[in-house]
């Protein structure tokens, strides 16, 4: 079919002060998933920010659709009867903020030709992209063979179990990508598994420095940016152990700071630097950081078995090498693992591994390994969840169609990527993530600061209006 893409683009680029607008009220809402209450399955926050969503997609002409909560769809119909749907699937719900923001992460902020807050870019940003593309689309005029359906979960970020409701309630649609991951476009995703590490101690009070309480990190796919221990300072001073950490702090070049609480006892903390845990290595992971401080202190009473495994075996490492399970292949690439999660309470200890295995590995053998790796400390590993890869080949319409309209309107001539992250690609046949990070910009998601960059995001927005437009259209088949 023709297009005019002329008319397409001006319509674009005459909706980018309401788009702004639109993210700033949508990133206002602290959507964490929260407690099931009233018929709302991830809380009030989750509630509020869906139907948010679907009145600003309503307000603008769609029809729309809440599904118990779990999630919504906004639809743009077609032409006619008989053809497919292509989905857009993204997400209203949110990571917890963490530490070291400079900007208020609900308030949506514009400086330095950025919107700054917690979901700008993952994924209340990206969705917004979405819609506002569909919204070009229809108001061009574009002639559209198959309907546009953009479902809107609210529990991407810890399981999905929205996309699985939703496809018990719902027929998916036949194809299409989530606005979740980078551009050119992801056709693999590596494999997902969490691993909880677990065993009992006791503590000691004859310790010399006995570690009563450990606690890092809320959930396995970030990396913990901050770490505390609480430990006994009656055989060392609260002073002595100021001045031992920050010898070890000088020689590793971290952060860490003692706090006296009195009644014999400290609180050492360790501040990293927050990341995705699909990519360890971008950031500093606090715990293993704490953990590697307090094995040099010869701390942990009941725990020092503990800590030495948690050193011997995790460390910083982001790639599992010392469990036995670093791998890589040439399509896929390497294993990541993220220490995400720590707590011991002076008598139990557990530790939840996120860990990403490309196609070459399988979550059997990488159980086995763990298993044996831990055994010889008294930890067991138990599988708390996991999926298997995700891979859409090169020669299917959608990798094609998706990578033909960008690289013509960016002059590239780009490849599809795999990546460690899980995106709700998976939750729907022949589907692959677009966008919404470019291949030169730094990824901020689920860290300090998350931000858009408007310029880039009015770009994406053309992109996924060309893309809707071809795709649906039938110009690719």
């Amino acid at each position: 079919m023709n297009i005019d893409y002329a008319k397409l683009d001006a319509r674009v680029a005459e909706l980018k002060d309401e788009l702004i607008r639109d993210i700033r009220k949508w990133v206002a809402i602290p959507s964490v998933k929260g407690e099931p209450v009233d018929g709302k399955p991830y809380g009030e926050d989750s509630a509020r920010m869906l139907d948010v969503a679907l009145e600003t997609a309503r307000s603008y002409g769609f029809e729309t659709r809440n599904i118990d909560y779990h999630a919504g769809d906004v639809t743009l119909p077609a032409a006619g009867d008989g053809g497919q749907t292509l989905g857009i699937l993204a997400h209203l719900d949110i990571v917890p903020v963490g530490e070291g923001w400079t900007h208020d992460p609900f308030d949506g902020e514009i400086a330095d030709g950025k919107i700054y807050g917690r979901g700008t870019v993952d994924d209340k940003g990206p969705a917004l992209c979405a819609l506002y593309a569909m919204r070009a689309v229809r108001d061009a005029g574009v002639p559209l063979r198959d309907s546009v359906r953009l479902i809107l979960g609210c529990d991407e970020e810890t399981g999905m179990g929205d996309m699985v409701y939703y496809a018990q309630k719902e027929k998916m649609p036949d194809y299409g990508f989530s606005p979740d991951g980078y551009f050119p476009l992801i056709n693999i995703e590596k494999g997902g598994l969490n691993v909880e590490l677990a065993c009992s101690g006791a503590g000691e009070d004859g310790a010399e420095i006995p570690v009563y309480e450990f606690y890092a990190g809320e959930r396995p796919n970030v990396v913990p940016a901050f770490a505390r221990a609480v430990v006994g300072t009656g055989k060392v001073s609260a002073a002595e152990l100021e001045e031992r950490i920050a010898a070890h702090a000088a020689k590793v070049g971290r952060k860490f700071a003692v706090k006296d609480l009195g009644d014999g006892r400290a609180e050492i903390a360790a501040e990293g630097v927050l990341s995705h845990g699909s990519l360890p290595e971008l950031g500093v992971n606090a715990a293993g950081s704490l953990l590697i401080a307090l094995e040099e202190l010869g701390a942990g009473g009941g725990m020092k078995p503990v800590i030495r495994m948690m050193v011997e075996k995790l460390g910083m490492e982001p790639d599992g090498k010392s469990l036995n399970i670093k791998c890589e292949d040439e399509l896929s690439h390497n294993l990541s693992c993220n220490l995400g999660i720590v707590r011991w309470d002076g008598k139990n200890f557990s530790a939840t591994l996120d860990i990403r295995y490309p196609l070459c590995a399988n979550e059997d053998d990488l159980m086995a390994k763990i298993s044996a790796a831990v055994a010889p400390y008294g930890a067991a590993a138990r599988r708390i969840d996991g999926h298997t890869p995700l891979h859409v080949p090169a020669e299917h319409k959608i990798v094609r169609g998706l990578l033909q309209v960008y690289n013509e309107l960016t002059g590239s001539n780009a490849k599809p990527l795999a990546i460690g992250g899980g995106t709700y690609s998976r939750m729907m046949p022949n589907t692959v993530a677009f966008g919404v990070v470019f291949p030169d910009q730094e990824d901020c998601c689920h860290i300090a600061d998350e931000h858009i960059v408007i310029d880039r995001m009015m770009q994406a927005v053309r992109i996924y209006a060309h893309a809707i437009a071809e795709l649906a259209s039938g110009n690719i088949t």
